[in-house]
């Protein structure tokens, strides 16, 4: 313990680490105030409150029908949604306010374009009548494609959640460059200052030490994932609404009985090892470099080199394959259909295919680690 607390204490004094993290910092806050207060659900939500409505108006609303995704509770939504639109209308307020939940409730299960529904409305009123939702023709749930299982699906809160999954995934690139950062100095400073002839020659330097070493490139990256996506959870209501009722990312085919706290956390999990591997093979490279510029350039290079080859193998197994790397699943929804596809994907299931990742970047892992402290136990003096 002693000897992971002394490679710990090494790495963050570093000064290479040290700026890198407070960029990081800098970085994480700018990824929060873009991706949280630029979001559609913020800029709908500040635009009702300049109008003089509440600032919560579309979470109350999504709560209120919260339960069961049945028609019958899509029709109500709907209905709702028009007698609201179109009592404004006869009070002539002028600046309406924008509910996120119902545009997309309309947008999705209106047979025709929502546009041509509100104009039809606003007809209507000037006439004096209403539009009624039997006026109107209506996708049922089935017609949309969404999955069936024992139970009804849950709809809730959706929108705070599209807004986790979004940021997550910039969240993501910048632990992974950060872990590059971090993990390409800890072999390849001792070895550029001339210390491994030092450190190696001790009676526990060829072994304990480099696998302190490890330990500690694997072990810091995760503990400031862990900082990073937590921090991300500033409202949870919803939680236990089912991913495919998230009417913005469109999973409505998504096989598997998920809500969206479960969906997050294997998202989460996913990246962590993503993560993992990506110190792993840094490692790698920093047990081979003679200077942490090369280190940190080759394993930058390495990183980015999957989706630099993805625009390049579009079809085939080889393009399915470099969806294995973590440069290429930092989109949360994309990620989730790909795997859920037999056809875009390697197997029938969507667990099946998740767990494949799972075990080949686990199993890279393991063997980069291997070969890291194979070399660095052999190292001699050039």
């Amino acid at each position: 313990m002693k000897i992971i607390k002394f490679e710990f204490e090494k790495v963050l004094k570093n000064k290479i680490v040290i700026g890198s993290l407070v960029i990081s910092f800098i970085v994480l806050l700018g990824i929060f105030f873009v991706g949280y207060n630029y979001s559609q659900f913020k800029m709908s939500e500040r635009n009702n409150v300049n109008k003089g409505f509440p600032k919560n108006i579309d979470t109350i609303i999504s709560q209120k029908y919260a339960g069961d995704f049945t028609d019958k509770k899509v029709q109500m939504i709907l209905s709702d949604s028009m007698n609201q639109f179109q009592e404004n209308e006869e009070k002539g307020v002028t600046d309406k306010p924008f509910y996120l939940f119902y545009w997309q409730m309309g947008d999705n299960f209106f047979d025709d374009d929502s546009e041509n529904i509100y104009t039809e409305m606003i007809q209507k009123v000037k006439s004096g009548e209403r539009l009624l939702l039997d006026d109107v023709s209506v996708h049922s749930i089935r017609d949309l494609g969404f999955t069936e299982f024992e139970k009804p699906l849950q709809i809730g809160n959706y929108v705070p959640w599209t807004d986790f999954f979004s940021v997550i995934g910039n969240i993501n690139l910048l632990i992974c460059v950060l872990t590059i950062l971090i993990c390409s100095t800890i072999f390849s400073n001792d070895t550029s200052k001339n210390v491994n002839q030092i450190l190696l020659i001790t009676k526990l330097g060829r072994n304990k030490m480099i696998f302190a070493k490890i330990i500690v490139g694997t072990v810091i990256p995760l503990c400031t994932l862990n900082a990073g996506i937590f921090s991300l959870m500033y409202d949870t209501s919803g939680w236990n609404s089912s991913i495919q009722t998230n009417l913005s990312m469109g999973l409505f085919q998504f096989p598997v009985e998920w809500n969206h706290l479960q969906t997050y956390l294997i998202v989460v999990l996913l990246q962590s090892i993503g993560i993992v591997f990506v110190s792993s093979f840094t490692l790698l490279i920093s047990s081979f470099a003679k200077s942490p510029i090369t280190s940190l350039s080759v394993s930058l290079g390495m990183f980015l080199l999957p989706q630099l080859l993805l625009q390049i193998f579009r079809k085939g197994i080889l393009n399915k394959l470099l969806y294995f790397f973590p440069i290429n699943n930092l989109n949360a929804q994309k990620t989730l259909e790909l795997l859920s596809s037999e056809k875009s994907f390697l197997m029938s299931s969507f667990i099946q295919n998740l767990m494949v990742v799972f075990l080949f970047l686990i199993t890279l892992k393991i063997i980069f680690d291997f070969i890291t402290y194979r070399h660095m136990k052999s190292w001699h003096f050039s």
